[in-house]
């Protein structure tokens, strides 16, 4: 086209881009399903700092309902 050559850097590096390319496209195809758990809610188990605050809050709700 314009007589010039590409240098074989840039060819191998085109060549790589484009084959690491397709892998991260396609990947989902090589990889086996996962499958979801039968009961999504058994898994999650609140942090003890989320318990800490909500016994706070129902505490400080009953001091105040005591109070009025």
């Amino acid at each position: 086209m314009f007589g010039r050559r590409i240098p074989f850097n840039q060819v191998a590096f085109a060549t790589l881009l484009g084959v690491v390319g397709g892998v991260y496209i396609y990947r989902p195809i090589f990889e086996p399903p996962r499958k979801p758990p039968i009961a999504p809610d058994q898994d999650l188990k609140p942090d003890p700092e989320e318990l800490r605050a909500e016994t706070t809050q129902k505490a400080q709700q009953d001091a105040s309902a005591t109070k009025d």
